[in-house]
């Protein structure tokens, strides 16, 4: 039987879906920023920044909802570390705009 919520609702087909989703585009957008110096486009400033912000949050959207899921019903430690490291990441996502 599978786990749900306390409404009843099974969440797992959608983390499913949105992980998917965002590793799609995240793979797109590395391919696209690979690519573009390759045929002789050179990206410099706010495009080249908007490019790499968009592939690191649909990578924070694919890895988080996959591994919050692996957090709930853990102990409380591994929940602990998932928060912090979710932090980590999404402060070296903004500060690396800079």
């Amino acid at each position: 039987m599978r786990r749900t919520n306390g409404s009843g609702y099974d969440w797992n087909p959608i983390i499913k879906a949105c992980s998917y989703v965002a590793l799609i585009i995240a793979g797109i957008l590395i391919f696209i920023y690979n690519l573009l110096p390759l045929v002789g486009v050179e990206l410099h400033g706010k495009i080249l920044g908007a490019l790499e912000l968009a592939k690191n949050l649909a990578l924070l959207v694919g890895i988080g909802f996959g591994a919050y899921a692996f957090t709930r019903g853990k102990k409380i430690w591994v929940a602990v570390l998932f928060w912090i490291a979710l932090v980590l990441y999404i402060a070296s996502v903004i500060l690396g705009m800079f």
